[in-house]
């Protein structure tokens, strides 16, 4: 029987013991911080004498979430207690003895595994579902926002869809406002731009969130409807970096996620779109390629998701090295994906997100520290890199050779059991050298110095007790020849060709050059074509709109309208985007785009 399933039936039965006549005592529990005593939200895992463990909601079916204090009635016998705060508190498991008719107090003191949190640390989720769509579980804010501090996090995106009667942006900032505590900020977001070409399952553009974009109560609708979801094959198609430039616009950082997830699976029967037995099902970051050469258009990436995700990892993670090796200094990020509406899928954090902030931490200063790079990403481990005193997101600069100091610092998390059995140091994504921590589960600190010429990118990395579910990563320090220059977005190089619609005859026209803004139009600059037919060169980000006295108007996307690069992004698939001559195939396609606008009287 599914572990999860048994749960269910042993919560259940756990509801009958009372009509068992059977004696019962109770237990009560207080956690508390060790530094200061102050109560300490946590996640509890409680095994009666009958082997049933407590649950008090489906979304989590490992345990139950508690404030700081609890109160049971249990069966007299023994019991085992295992609390739980995330990755940076020393988890407690005690074995206990429940007496008939008496009360067993415990009070058991949390203290953190690391000096992170002193140092400016600060961890995050940021992208998680409150109601993914299947809607199995019905769960408000107060639920998350306590399920956020029981796993140790300082900060949580909560995304769509919202349960609240009117479920704006405005609507939602305010939800998480009110449930926010002084060590817990929520924050609204959405998994947006979320975008499938034609609502095709196997044709995605790409998954995003984002951080720290100021709510309005059009923002959400908005990025929404940019988006075409499963089988909304009616929608306009949107390129996603039309979305990016909205949450910009607003003040947002946006990450690519699960950049090299997809799956077999059955498909079909709605949106026009017969039913497929085995369809490649992709959540591909397929967009990436191009809108990489484009700015990038977006600002991190996830390499890290559930753990159980092994090979959408190991490829997250080969991609971004790609990214760095050839220039593009995109900051390293990480999420859960986590959906409080399915069974036992409501636990934010499981991966996430630790970034340094100077001065009071809040969520604009996440978002402006995961722009940085000033962060690690981590499913267990914790872990701090310093390069001649500098963190991640720095960058040195030395015109020769010169001998370079890392100091390595790593602590295993603080889930029972858990302790460090690697600590690597890369440089341009190969291991220059491994550690071996002593066995036990305290920290470690090693520094090993080299001499550097230069032109390189230095992170650290370290493993848990199971290599595949508890790693860290953090970003890189970079150590340059001369002061770097970020690549300049790729122009394309366009023929625009304008003619009658019925008898082929060139028409003479204004082309004006914009780039979307979400659904509003930013007019670049204009050209007259005078005999229908003039060369650009344009964003390739741009649209070209085309009026003609007598002539309605007519408007085409360099990504979306030329058939070779939009069909080269719908075919993409992992091996295409760990390979660089994807990207190069791109600029090329850019370099020699054309554009027809086949006008109608109007």
């Amino acid at each position: 029987m599914p572990t999860d399933r048994r749960r269910v039936l042993q919560w259940i039965a756990s509801a009958a013991l009372p009509a068992l006549a059977r004696e019962t005592g109770t237990l009560h529990v207080r956690v508390i911080s060790d530094d200061a005593g102050a109560r300490l939200p946590c996640s509890i895992a409680l095994l009666d004498s009958a082997g049933v463990l407590a649950v008090e909601n489906r979304s989590y079916l490992d345990g139950f979430r508690c404030d700081g204090e609890f109160r049971r009635t249990l069966p007299a016998g023994s019991a085992k207690l295992t609390v739980t705060r995330g990755f940076d508190f020393i988890g407690e498991t005690r074995d206990l003895t429940i007496r008939p008719g008496a009360t067993t107090e415990l009070t058991i003191r949390l203290r953190r595994r690391s000096p992170l949190f002193g140092l400016g640390w600060r961890c995050g989720d940021h992208h998680i579902h409150m109601t993914h769509g299947e809607s199995r579980i019905r769960v408000d804010f107060d639920y998350i926002a306590l399920a956020a501090r029981a796993e140790g996090l300082e900060q949580l995106s909560v995304g769509q869809a919202w349960n609240i009667p009117k479920p704006t942006a405005t609507a939602a900032e305010r939800e998480c406002r009110r449930v926010s505590t002084p060590d817990c900020t929520l924050s609204w977001n959405l998994e947006a731009p979320k975008n499938y070409y034609r609502g095709d399952a196997s044709r995605t553009l790409g998954h995003c969130w984002f951080i720290g974009a100021r709510a309005s109560d059009t923002i959400a609708e908005e990025l929404l409807a940019l988006s075409a979801h499963d089988y909304e094959s009616a929608k306009e198609p949107t390129a996603n970096f039309e979305s990016h430039a909205l949450i910009h616009a607003h003040g947002g950082v946006v990450a690519y996620t699960h950049p090299c997830r997809w799956w077999w699976g059955q498909w079909g029967g709605q949106g026009g779109y017969p039913v497929e037995e085995r369809k490649f099902i992709s959540n591909l970051a397929a967009e990436l390629p191009f809108d990489t050469l484009a700015g990038p258009t977006y600002d991190a990436l996830d390499i890290l998701m559930q753990t159980h995700e092994k090979e959408v990892n190991a490829n997250g993670q080969k991609l971004w090295f790609l990214l760095l090796n050839h220039g593009y200094r995109i900051p390293a990020t990480a999420s859960s994906d986590s959906t409080f509406d399915n069974e036992n899928r409501g636990t934010p954090g499981k991966v996430r997100v630790y970034t340094h902030m100077d001065g009071q931490p809040s969520i604009a200063a996440a978002a402006d520290a995961i722009r940085r790079g000033r962060s690690f990403v981590t499913s267990g481990p914790l872990l701090l890199l310093e390069v001649d005193g500098q963190g991640p997101g720095s960058t040195l600069t030395a015109a020769a050779a010169q001998r370079r100091v890392a100091r390595l610092r790593a602590w295993p998390s603080g889930l029972p059991g858990e302790r460090l059995t690697g600590v690597e140091l890369l440089r341009n994504g190969e291991v220059m050298r491994t550690f071996t921590p002593a066995e036990g589960d305290g920290g470690f600190e090693v520094e090993h110095s080299w001499t550097e010429e230069g032109g390189a990118w230095i992170i650290a990395r370290c493993f848990g007790r199971n290599r595949d579910t508890q790693v860290a990563i953090t970003n890189p320090v970079f150590l340059d020849r001369s002061p770097w220059t970020p690549a300049l977005p790729a122009r394309a190089r366009v023929r625009v060709r304008i003619h009658d619609y019925n008898s082929g005859a060139r028409v003479g026209a204004l082309c004006e050059i914009v780039e979307m803004v979400g659904r509003t139009p930013r007019l670049l600059f204009g050209r007259e074509a005078r005999e229908g037919a003039v060369d650009l060169e344009v964003p390739a980000t741009a649209r070209v709109r085309v009026t003609a006295p007598g002539y309605r108007p007519m408007t085409r996307s360099l990504f979306l309208d030329v058939p070779e690069i939009l069909r080269s992004t719908l075919e993409t698939r992992v091996e295409q985007m760990l390979d660089w001559s994807t990207y190069e195939r791109t600029r090329r396609l850019l370099s020699e785009a054309q554009l027809d606008f086949p006008l109608v009287r109007g």
